[in-house]
């Protein structure tokens, strides 16, 4: 289900610079995110809130970039989950006494880089190549957001994040076994939804 009208347009006075608009987007989904936080970290509710004052942070400045095809809250869980994974590796590391990155820091690091990013480097494809991985890449997107939140937090952590199984065991607070199921089915769903591209 896509987003409803009221939350569109409460987006899009929100992006034409309505603090009151972006407030009430904040308010739906301020306890989820919250509760997210607290899920993925293990951590004090002044952690959580820190957590969450830097995920609405991150979406009012990408709200320009919002393309609106998704609902708000669906995008707004995707940048709590990615702020998140990076504080728990953070936190990891810091553990282990290792050096971590951002899944998504600028490159260069500072904040006036803010809309640069690092591109892999790929094999040339032609036109038609080109347009028909982007369209995939865009449909696979789409069906990720689809997802419910349980199966589609668990296929991010394990195929876009690159998560162990452990890993997502500690993040997600479940047993071996759960994880295994929820990412089992959230790529059978994936599979569907993506059945036109096979």
């Amino acid at each position: 289900m896509g987003p409803t009208p009221a939350e569109q347009e409460l987006v899009r006075r929100a992006r034409d610079g309505d603090n009151e608009a972006f407030r009430a987007l904040v308010e739906e989904n301020h306890g989820r995110i919250y509760r997210l936080a607290m899920r993925v970290l293990h951590c004090d509710r002044d952690t959580a809130e820190d957590v969450c004052q830097e995920v609405f942070m991150r979406a009012f400045r990408g709200l320009a970039r919002f393309d609106g095809q998704v609902k708000f809250s669906t995008w707004v869980h995707t940048i709590a989950m990615n702020t998140s994974i990076t504080e728990y590796r953070k936190r990891r590391a810091l553990k282990r006494n290792k050096p971590t990155y951002s899944l998504d820091a600028p490159v260069g690091g500072s904040a006036e880089d803010d809309g640069r990013t690092m591109d892999p480097a790929s094999r040339e494809r032609d036109p038609s190549e080109r347009v028909d991985h982007q369209e995939f890449a865009a449909a696979v997107r789409r069906a990720v957001h689809e997802l419910p939140d349980e199966f589609r937090d668990a296929v991010i952590l394990r195929d876009l994040q690159g998560l162990s199984y452990e890993e997502i065991e500690a993040i997600l607070g479940v047993a071996p076994g759960t994880v295994r199921s929820r990412i089992h089915r959230g790529r059978s769903m994936l599979q569907r939804k993506l059945q036109g591209f096979v």
